[in-house]
């Protein structure tokens, strides 16, 4: 099992993914009036810091499936993440997200709507459009510039105590 992240780090990534989400959705054409979850992170609503939260806390997961490991080390080179890799990741975070939306009573829905907790994107991988396959591949991407906001780097390699 990954070393987890301090709760500061976890703090710190999660409002780093959180800016990355708002700058690319809204570059995409999206507002508050389409998307309530285009606000800043003092007012992002309770459920959704607490996802930005748990994919922060997921990412020493994820990042072990591909062979890879967060480390605060700038002796170590960092890892670029393959586009293979990137798709394998997008995968893990849509189920992770799902099985929260889930879990939290959301259902799919032809539109999100967060009153009736109803949302187009709770549907397998397959059955999502390009746009939302986007979103995680986006995340994906911009990883390492976000790691590094909280001080962290992706490296190759087994897991060590070094967080």
């Amino acid at each position: 099992m990954p070393d987890p992240l301090s709760e500061t780090a976890i703090d710190d990534l999660a409002r780093a993914v959180h800016d990355h989400y708002l700058r690319t959705r809204r570059a995409a054409g999206d507002d508050e009036t389409t998307n309530a979850s285009l606000v800043t992170w003092d007012r992002l609503p309770r459920l959704l810091r607490a996802d930005s939260r748990a994919h922060a806390r997921d990412v020493p997961r994820k990042l072990a499936a591909v062979g890879c490991r967060l480390t605060r080390r700038s002796d170590l080179p960092p890892a670029a993440l393959t586009d293979v890799e990137i798709e394998r990741l997008a995968r893990m975070e849509h189920v992770r997200w799902t099985l929260a939306r889930l879990a939290a009573g959301w259902r799919p829905g032809p539109v999100h709507d967060a009153e009736a907790r109803r949302h187009p994107d709770l549907v397998p991988w397959e059955r999502l459009t390009e746009d939302a396959r986007d979103k995680d591949r986006s995340t994906l991407r911009t990883l390492p510039a976000v790691l590094a906001v909280a001080g962290l780097r992706i490296v190759r390699g087994p897991a060590e105590a070094v967080l």
